[in-house]
């Protein structure tokens, strides 16, 4: 099969742990990736966080760093004992399925990739008098939690994780972009469409300005809009490695 991307060459902004498998895929199809991780995931215990799971019947996980914080502040054991477990995305069931295996009946998923999804799964439906516990990076979204509140649950939030600016050094990305400009970008938040204009030079900016960016949802297609984004936007089939692979596939073979 002829390589789809050739001649695409793809910036990749997720933190650096999590760049690997998308930029093999990427590759795979031909593109040439550059890797310029725009968020950085520092792990947050406090004294506010709770110790012991148990009193929770269900933990919700918005995203695969909370199921890693929650990991490591609470054990895999103090997880796997808990009676249903929610997991937004694809990404975030696999993370999960990692540290605890495969949680079988007590699994809540949704895809695609967002709190809307979770909320419409069939278990979230009846959780009057429900103790849920969301796990989550600082200062996340509050829809999750204030619609299973109204729906009568008593909803707690564990924030196990904060996004923050990664240290790069003055002319990175500018150096990184040296010799070939990307074709394409892509952002899998508002925070880190922020940070990048945060990490490089007026010049770069106006560059990436009229570049074609790969977002993960409709939310941030206004927030691309408002930063003054004038080029072609891809909103993601799903916002999986693959979904993201298949869409970018798509936009190519278009353009």
């Amino acid at each position: 099969m002829a390589a789809r991307l050739q001649g695409q060459v793809i910036l990749n902004t997720r933190p650096a742990h999590q760049q690997a498998e998308l930029s093999a895929l990427l590759e795979s199809e031909g593109a040439s990736v550059l890797s310029f991780p725009v968020i950085e995931i520092q792990r947050l215990e406090t004294s506010a966080q709770p110790r012991e799971l148990s009193r929770y019947d269900i933990l919700l996980f918005v995203s695969r760093n909370a199921v890693d914080g929650a990991v490591e502040l609470f054990g895999a054991a103090q997880l796997s004992a808990i009676d249903r477990l929610g997991v937004i995305g694809a990404a975030t069931r696999a993370a999960l399925i990692d540290h605890i295996g495969d949680p079988g009946t007590k699994l809540i998923s949704s895809d695609p990739y967002n709190s809307e999804a979770l909320l419409a799964a069939d278990a979230l439906q009846q959780v009057a008098g429900k103790r849920i516990l969301i796990l989550r990076g600082q200062e996340g979204r509050n829809l999750l939690g204030d619609e299973l509140a109204a729906r009568g649950a008593r909803v707690e939030y564990a924030e196990v994780y904060r996004r923050a600016l990664p240290c790069v050094g003055a002319g990175a990305f500018e150096r990184l972009v040296a010799r070939t400009f990307p074709t394409l970008v892509i952002l899998t938040s508002n925070e880190g469409m922020h940070n990048l204009f945060e990490l490089v030079d007026t010049a770069a900016a106006r560059r990436l300005r009229q570049t074609p960016w790969l977002l993960i949802s409709e939310r941030m297609r206004e927030s691309a809009l408002k930063l003054g984004h004038n080029a072609s936007i891809i909103v993601a089939s799903g916002a999986s490695d693959d979904g993201i692979r298949q869409t970018i596939c798509e936009w190519a073979n278009q353009a």
